[in-house]
């Protein structure tokens, strides 16, 4: 164990004194979380075509999304949103400036922390699911069957709460070492229980729905077990410890205190563009949470990778206050972020019609669900790109350990997002929520922006001018691509039809060798640093 101690200690100190080292070692860690990242994303949709398959569109379906959203908008005010970043910056500088032991021991009290509060707001919750229920589906009261169904299912799935907050905390520790690949990979398992509960447990149940439920808590049980080696490694004590009248604790909670109030603002624009959704007529819930799962697909496979495996490093920079090479890691992540997002962007909107029927049209899923489906998931995507840079400038604010300024906006895009959202569904239903929450989400980037751009540490040469014209330009032609070729498609047909699943791989392939190429034209570094890897490996 001190051998490997020294190697970590080693390679971080090369790292810190090669810039091209550091590239090297994000992109490797991007890679392992993308990868990852990918499997689940792949059995997540693959999850949502059996709930799509089994249950269709409508009020069963309607009642887990929402049921499902509550423990979720607590997982992230406890855990994902706020408890991560204010905690990698906090212990990295414990770990640099008192040691490894004090920093570990510091780890075992946040466990203590997170354990105690989650049981607490898990008991809350089962307490008053009715009141949650109406906060977040006021629409279902007037169909007293799906509200009471939303309400069992909201009780039985609330302790997951408490399973995935210990998973987040894992993953903090874990990532502050920088190690990626079993927080990364978590998620696998939460997708692969639920897809095995809806064949081996639903069939067998009253109400077959609910086990869909069961399926939820079995992979938060499995999702721990699965940090544990890699906790075990470092090594890090998975026993908690007493947490109160620490003084590094209570830095924490006032680290946290002002992100819970921003990520708890940003929830709350979850629940009201969810409570409009809830009024429109049946079916349009899951239009809109099939709609922003496939956003959430992009984002989650290459923005939040990129993001997740830079952050060590800029808390580390930041703590050595080596702004040069935080502007470096700044710049190199926004650029690698943006070569993938944009294109993902073009194709998930000029694209969106081959790409939701062949993922949606069978079963109880009709076309006349795909239509609404296609533009919903239009307006989300026109979002992407600020949603990828937010969590970039998010975490460079929280590697200053300023928590405030993230705050600030949110509460400010929360007004512009809810009235957007609220006056453009009266004429566009579920497609007005979704723009509504795309062009929220450009005022909360803009502002972000402006605050940031007033730090004197940083400049505005981070957002890697000489890289984003190309990618703004090679989109827009594959954009134009795709939309000529998916013309060629029958895709009332769907799926059962061989010549879409040709136009569909034609799309894809020939979109994305196109902006390939295209940045290879343009002498763009992340495309020649792709191809170098390419030619690299292809001769080994």
């Amino acid at each position: 164990m001190e051998n490997q101690s020294l190697k970590d200690n080693f390679e971080e100190n090369k790292s810190a004194k090669s810039p091209a080292l550091e590239k090297r070692q994000i992109y490797r860690r991007a890679g392992v979380i993308t990868f990852f990242t990918m499997i689940s994303r792949i059995l997540g949709a693959g999850r949502d075509l059996v709930i799509a398959h089994i249950f269709g569109a409508g009020m069963l379906t309607d009642a887990f999304i929402q049921a499902f959203t509550i423990p979720n908008i607590f997982r992230r005010l406890t855990a994902e949103g706020s408890m991560t970043l204010a905690f990698i910056p906090l212990y990295t500088e414990l770990r640099e400036n008192r040691g490894r032991e004090y920093a570990k021991q510091f780890a075992s009290k946040t466990l203590g922390l997170v354990i105690w509060v989650t049981i607490f707001l898990t008991a809350l919750g089962m307490i008053f699911t009715p009141q949650m229920v109406y906060l977040v589906a006021a629409g279902f009261s007037n169909d007293p069957d799906k509200f009471n169904l939303t309400v069992d299912l909201t009780r039985l799935m609330f302790p997951y709460l408490i399973f995935v907050s210990i998973v987040a905390w894992a993953m903090g520790v874990l990532n502050a070492e920088k190690r990626f690949a079993l927080p990364a990979a978590a998620p696998i398992l939460l997708n692969i229980s639920i897809i095995g509960a809806a064949f081996l447990l639903s069939p067998f149940l009253e109400q077959p729905i609910v086990g869909i439920g069961w399926g939820v808590l079995i992979g938060g049980v499995l999702q721990i077990m699965l940090q544990i080696p890699g906790l075990h490694r470092l090594p890090q004590s998975v026993l908690p410890k007493w947490p109160w009248k620490d003084p590094d604790i209570n830095r924490l909670l006032h680290l946290l205190g002002p992100s819970l109030f921003g990520v708890a603002v940003y929830q709350i624009n979850i629940i009201i563009l969810r409570n409009i959704a809830s009024f429109l007529p049946s079916g349009q819930v899951t239009y809109y949470y099939n709609a922003s799962r496939l956003t959430e697909l992009v984002v989650g496979l290459f923005a939040f990778a990129f993001t997740t495996a830079s952050f060590p490093d800029l808390s580390q920079h930041a703590v050595k206050q080596d702004w040069e090479e935080t502007m470096n890691t700044l710049c190199f992540t926004f650029a690698a972020t943006m070569f993938i997002v944009l294109p993902s962007t073009a194709g998930l909107i000029f694209a969106a019609e081959p790409i939701i029927t062949m993922m949606y049209l069978h079963g109880e899923y009709t076309v006349w669900d795909v239509r609404q489906t296609i533009p919903t998931l239009q307006a989300f995507a026109l979002g992407i790109p600020a949603i990828a840079s937010i969590r970039l400038l998010v975490s460079v604010f929280y590697a200053f350990q300023d928590t405030k300024t993230p705050v600030l906006v949110s509460a400010l895009s929360l007004v512009v997002t809810g009235a957007l959202g609220w006056w453009w569904s009266l004429s566009l239903a579920v497609v007005g929520l979704a723009l509504g929450l795309s062009v929220g989400t450009w005022f909360q980037f803009l502002l972000l922006m402006l605050f940031l751009s007033r730090r004197q540490e940083l400049t505005l040469h981070w957002l890697a001018w000489s890289n984003l014209w190309k990618y703004i330009l090679a989109s827009c032609l594959i954009g134009g691509f795709a939309w000529q070729v998916s013309k060629l498609g029958n895709w009332e047909k769907g799926l059962f039809l061989l010549k879409n699943w040709g136009v569909l791989f034609a799309v894809i392939g020939g979109a994305s060798f196109l902006y390939f190429v295209l940045l290879l034209l343009l002498k763009d570094s992340q495309a020649l640093r792709w191809w170098s890897w390419i030619k690299r490996y292809g001769s080994s």
